[in-house]
């Protein structure tokens, strides 16, 4: 078992955290885990790498539209399909949810650097499900879209 895995119920909740108080103060939205797993497609993910003391990834996921409601959200003008401010709103999702996880972390181990978002697009659902690490998914306003931490 990797050292990881003994903090893995102690890092899903500060993911939760972290991604809930993400979207109270920057979306003024209700945001919470959702016991269901979905499968995403197309989609548009932002990928954040750990450096340092803790070398990891987190990677989030979401279909367009989903994207575009994001970026509606933390713009507060319309987005139209195609829009490529709802990649950069989710790019900038993913740093705040890892920058929040990150600020949670004890002090041994929020010794690490995080790098900025790589956006990619995907016309079929990303598959994380073989990497190391934990997913979840989260549902505001009735749009659901996933994290995925690897480490």
């Amino acid at each position: 078992m990797a050292a990881w895995q003994n903090k893995q119920p102690e890092w899903i909740a500060r993911l939760d955290s972290a991604v809930c108080e993400v979207f109270e103060m920057m979306l003024a939205r209700n945001c919470s885990p959702a016991e269901i797993a979905v499968a995403i497609a197309p989609c548009i993910s932002a990928r954040i790498l750990f450096s340092g003391v803790i070398h990891g990834e987190c990677v989030l996921f979401a279909s367009e539209s989903v994207a575009r409601v994001t970026a509606e959200a933390l713009l507060g003008i319309p987005s139209e399909p195609g829009d490529p401010m709802a990649g950069d709103a989710i790019g900038e999702l993913c740093n705040m949810i890892a920058g929040g996880w990150k600020s949670k972390l004890g002090s041994d181990e929020a010794g690490c650097a995080i790098s900025p978002p790589s956006i990619s697009t995907h016309d079929s659902p990303i598959h994380l499900e073989a990497q190391e690490g934990f997913r979840r998914f989260y549902s505001f306003e009735g749009h659901v879209f996933g994290v995925h931490m690897n480490f």
